[in-house]
């Protein structure tokens, strides 16, 4: 699965040499013989192995927390490197497909954590987190022209709301818990909204396809509201309300609204109205064992 997977050939072979501890890591090289010191030059608080330094070092953890891809990489801390690396790779491709752009962010990540240690080790060369998230850009500009395909420099880390080729997922905001294997209900939401007359519908279902029966199991409800945007806030709020009475735990959201999904990421929310509504989304969400609210395109939804 991992040399079928759309990536440059040297990603690749970085990749195969993390799994089989073939990357000259301070602990490596110790194993090997060599005398070196094997600390972490990016912590000094630990040996340097790859579960340490692209997982547990705090610089590491500040990396894939505020990524597009809003990993907790300290979690599960019982697994080893090569099954936590296999667990996403495997749910993007499972979700995505062989081309999944979550795929190419994921290993970009590990390539860039991996460069900003060598230049330091080598080069003297300090950098923060932000550092390392601004060279992962031109890995995904380099994966592009190899393929043909447009620059991923805005529409990757900022999906256009009607571009329909980002996977469910990849535009997200964790509420609450830890990304595992354990089974989650599904629940689609939707909003409509008229501008002329404020008149409004909302309506929220748990996933079929997660389903035994042919039941539509959820709600709905028609009103008047202020936006669309704010619809489809009370549209999520309500359903998480739903999904807490109806003894669900592990929950994930999917809404086709993008602005929703950043605006729960964010913390500068300047609409009074919707501050309450985003407030009351986190408070409810906070509840569950797992909670996630991830940006999906249209069709699926509907």
């Amino acid at each position: 699965m991992l040399w079928s997977i759309n990536l440059l050939p040297k990603r690749k072979l970085f990749i195969s040499k993390l799994l089989h501890y073939g990357i000259a890591t301070k602990a490596n090289l110790g194993r090997r013989g060599i005398h070196v010191s094997t600390s972490c030059e990016m912590c000094n608080s630990a040996d340097e192995d790859s579960q340490h330094l692209f997982r547990f070092c705090y610089f590491a953890r500040d990396v894939w927390r505020w990524g597009s891809l809003a990993i907790h990489s300290n979690f599960n801390e019982t697994m080893s490197f090569q099954e936590w690396f296999l667990f996403y790779i495997r749910l993007f491709h499972r979700q995505d497909g062989t081309n999944s752009p979550r795929i190419v962010y994921f290993v970009s990540t590990l390539w860039s954590l991996w460069m900003t240690r060598d230049k330091r080790v080598f080069r003297g060369k300090v950098s923060n987190n932000s550092g390392v998230i601004t060279l992962i850009q031109p890995r995904l500009e380099q994966h592009s022209t190899l393929h043909n395909k447009h620059s991923l420099q805005l529409g990757f880390l900022h999906p256009l709301e009607e571009n329909p080729i980002y996977p469910p997922g990849f535009t997200r905001v964790i509420l609450a818990g830890i990304e595992t294997q354990d089974p989650n209900s599904i629940i689609l939401i939707d909003g409509s909204w008229f501008k002329v007359t404020k008149n409004s519908g909302l309506g929220w279902r748990l996933d079929r396809e997660q389903g035994s029966c042919d039941l539509i199991i959820g709600g709905a409800q028609p009103g008047t509201s202020i936006s669309a945007l704010y619809t489809e806030a009370l549209a999520c709020l309500l359903s998480l309300r739903w999904a807490s009475q109806a003894g669900l735990r592990r929950i994930t959201i999917f809404t086709d609204s993008q602005r929703l999904v950043e605006l729960l990421r964010s913390t500068e929310v300047m609409d009074v109205q919707l501050i309450w509504k985003l407030a009351g989304i986190k408070q409810v969400g906070y509840t569950f064992d797992w909670c996630i609210i991830n940006k999906v395109d249209r069709s699926r939804v509907e």
